[in-house]
């Protein structure tokens, strides 16, 4: 077979997803069956696995209402079957996860005018964990399932340029699936030189518990970025204006372009900062204790911030380490990072 340019592979957004998910469920309408057969049982076969998830069994279909970003919701499809209003919520997502709230809000929303209510996480990149999904009421539609969806389509006799060219769009996103889930589970295994994103979030996971850490993804979805930060430790400091203030100071890693970084920072939430006065002074004070322990770094430039701030960039960190000799690292990091808190404590940074 001669290869050609596939449009998926510069439609990536999540709208493109959000599309196509949209144009193969307007198929399973059955007002589509006689345009075309293959494909409009291809639609009815994604629309059966989605009721499935609730286990409704598909009936004659006397109503079929279909809208994108109905209430924010990417997907909605609304259907009257044996005089019952079902709606299906389609949540997708490709790198990004659930935020704000956003499933249970959908939820309420449909429940008020459908009797019962069908909820699905369409995910096509690697997540380790559905959780908090599925305590949400959400069934995970993964990149697996659809997949074997499309592929099955196709050898039942579809012949439609736009799923075939999604089909082999969305075959290489399983294969990123399986290379993140296989970098995910064997971090331990590789130098943290060689560590990926799913690598760094594999050990992220695992040592949340440890650090009392938090972790999570930060940043667009074309450039994914993950970070992992601990050590929170409150500075009581007084500024330029000669008061008293109180700024957080904490450690954080972050995994970007396959590259772990470490920092040091400092939480300005309720305090933003329009200049560097503060931030210099809490440096000036802090290099000592870094340099005392021999953690090489750099300032950072200093950029107005209303929520957190750099203030200080690792640049020893060792990537021939394995993931224990990372753990004694961070845990030699908030030592430092402890033992400047408690003696400013003693010695008042004025």
């Amino acid at each position: 077979m001669i290869e050609t340019p596939n449009i998926f592979k510069h439609a990536t957004s999540e709208l493109s997803q959000d599309a196509f998910i949209a144009w193969l469920l307007e198929w399973s309408n059955p007002k589509y069956k006689n345009a075309n057969d293959p494909l409009h049982k291809l639609g009815t076969s994604f629309l059966e696995e989605l009721l499935d998830t609730k286990n409704i069994a598909l009936s004659n279909i006397e109503s079929f209402k279909l809208k994108t970003q109905h209430h924010k919701i990417d997907v909605y499809l609304e259907l009257v079957m044996n005089n019952e209003t079902i709606g299906i919520i389609i949540e997708d997502k490709v790198y990004s996860s659930d935020h704000s709230n956003q499933l249970i809000r959908y939820k309420e929303i449909i429940s008020k005018k459908a009797q019962k209510v069908v909820p699905i996480y369409f995910k096509t990149g690697f997540q380790h964990c559905y959780e908090d999904v599925e305590k949400k009421g959400y069934y995970a539609y993964d990149v697996k399932k659809f997949s074997s969806l499309l592929r099955n389509g196709i050898e039942q006799g579809v012949q439609n340029d736009i799923v075939s060219s999604y089909c082999s769009f969305i075959t290489e996103r399983e294969h990123e699936f399986d290379n993140a889930k296989d970098s995910f589970k064997n971090y331990k295994k590789q130098l943290i030189g060689d560590w990926n994103i799913w690598s760094s979030r594999g050990f992220f996971e695992d040592h949340t518990g440890m650090f009392d850490a938090q972790t999570g993804s930060v940043g667009p979805n074309r450039k994914p970025l993950v970070a992992f930060w601990f050590g929170h430790r409150d500075l009581s400091i007084v500024d330029e204006t000669n008061q008293n203030i109180i700024l957080r100071l904490y450690i954080d890693v972050v995994c970007s372009n396959n590259q772990i970084k470490v920092n040091y920072r400092i939480d300005v939430k309720n305090h933003p900062q329009e200049n560097s006065f503060n931030r210099n002074k809490i440096y000036n004070a802090f290099k000592p204790y870094m340099d005392s322990a021999g953690i090489y770094h750099k300032k950072p430039t200093f950029k107005r911030a209303k929520e957190s701030m750099l203030l200080a960039q690792v640049t020893n960190l060792d990537t021939s380490l394995m993931y224990n000799g990372l753990v004694e690292l961070l845990m030699k990091y908030r030592n430092v990072l402890d033992n400047f808190i408690d003696n400013q404590e003693k010695m008042k940074l004025t």
